[in-house]
């Protein structure tokens, strides 16, 4: 048996403040929360999530898709091969479903979703694919302006697949990982990232481009450090740097690397 869970109209509302501007947001009208049911489900074999999102404001948005990671399973097909066991996800924004693994959707204005004062878009689906491994999966999927994470709307979603607990780890002491602020960025050359494992014993680091190609990765095993990121032989655009333990747990943070 599966259970959905909603809120209409989740995350409100129409303005924020930042640094004394006005930002006009979208609002996602009934976004999904939670999603529980079982392995032995054939219908659960590929899990599709969708909401509206819609534009209150009496401006004209133009957003992207950002899917960012708050929890994963293991095994997790990440970066995604056919021939590789583990759960695997993507999501459809705008005229394309994106490959499997995919954290953001592309910036060019063909790919954007532009929705003036009172329009509606009905495009997004979360597609979730468990491949056999039970357990809680939980994405962020943000909507928001290029280079303007800030300017968005944000909705949590757990994949719960026969978990005795729907809900995202606390974070056991030696299984949670931190990941400080990336400075200077835009990267346009050499930048920092500062992490923290909190008594995990060690993570992947992995970086991805905005189509979800692996360009760069590392094992981190000390407890405290920092990792120099040096973009100055990448494109221009967003990537997106993860930390994962082997329990599972992780981080994810994007960046711009501008030329």
């Amino acid at each position: 048996m599966m259970k959905v869970k909603s809120i209409l109209f989740a995350v409100a509302m129409t303005a924020g403040l930042l640094a004394g501007t006005v930002i006009a947001q979208p609002t996602l009208v009934d976004p999904i929360e939670v999603f529980e049911g079982s392995l032995s489900d054939p219908e659960n074999a590929e899990i599709a999530i969708h909401w509206d999102v819609t534009n209150l404001t009496e401006d004209t948005l133009q957003l992207k898709v950002t899917r960012n990671i708050s929890q994963l399973v293991s095994p997790y097909n990440l970066p995604y091969d056919q021939d590789n066991e583990g759960a695997y996800d993507r999501f459809c924004w705008g005229p394309l479903c994106y490959p499997y693994g995919t954290f953001s959707s592309f910036d060019t204005d063909f790919y954007l979703v532009t929705l003036e004062p009172q329009q509606t878009d009905t495009t997004f689906i979360a597609d979730y694919y468990p491949a056999g491994v039970a357990g809680v999966t939980a994405f962020e999927y943000c909507f928001h302006p290029v280079d303007d994470s800030d300017a968005g709307t944000c909705q949590m979603v757990l994949y719960c697949l026969d978990a005795e607990n729907c809900a995202l780890d606390v974070g056991e002491a030696d299984a949670s990982v931190k990941g400080e602020p990336i400075f200077p960025q835009p990267v346009t050359g050499v930048s920092s990232f500062p992490y923290h494992l909190n008594g995990a014993t060690s993570a992947a680091m992995t970086i991805f481009d905005s189509s979800g190609r692996e360009v760069e990765g590392a094992q981190l095993n000390a407890q405290h450090g920092v990792v120099y990121i040096d973009a100055s032989g990448w494109e221009s655009g967003v990537y997106i740097v993860t930390l994962q333990t082997d329990q599972g747990v992780g981080v994810s943070e994007s960046f711009v690397v501008a030329h």
